[in-house]
């Protein structure tokens, strides 16, 4: 090994993993490597690892699914007729999600903080269950779509209409 490399490595041993590798943001296109409309041979390619097969419960025609071997539990899919049209990030059970989108906004951001990052794009909306909102901002024909519950971000997506609008998952 060469002798100029020894600090880099040193360095590198002490720094904490989120200072080396931050996940991507969720952006209008989708939570790279993943890009909206993508089929779903092509965002498992582009991920090196395949999606959690679809259950007896789901239709081809949409259903939900996440990573196969159990990474970004934060993360779910929304696949339409083999393309996907819909990424969301929620905080999963016991733990924080770390996915923001490149403006900082994630789970646990403030409706103020929102409206502030995408100023008057944002349009807000009744949540149709909490004491909350839709906060929706479109783009080029895509979707991000906050939604919040005492002034807070509880989950968020990045999606193409209508599959972005939907309450329910495929519903």
């Amino acid at each position: 090994m060469r002798a100029w490399l020894y600090p880099f490595l040193a360095v590198m041993a002490v720094l904490p993993a989120a200072c080396r590798q931050s996940p991507a943001p969720l952006t209008f296109d989708g939570l790279e490597p993943v890009r909206l409309g993508m089929t779903l041979a092509q965002a498992e390619s582009a991920l090196g690892v395949s999606f959690r097969p679809m259950d007896r419960t789901q239709s081809a025609d949409c259903w939900l699914t996440g990573r196969s071997d159990g990474k970004d539990g934060q993360v779910s899919y929304m696949v339409q007729k083999d393309r996907i049209t819909r990424i969301d990030v929620f905080a999963p059970p016991g733990g924080a999600a770390t996915i923001q989108t490149a403006q900082g906004i994630g789970v646990g951001a403030t409706e103020a903080a929102v409206l502030k990052a995408y100023g008057p794009a944002v349009v807000v909306q009744p949540h149709a269950y909490e004491e909350g909102h839709y906060l929706r901002i479109e783009e080029r024909g895509r979707v991000l779509l906050f939604e919040t519950a005492d002034g807070r971000v509880t989950r968020f997506r990045a999606g193409l209409p209508p599959a972005v609008d939907y309450i329910e998952g495929c519903l």
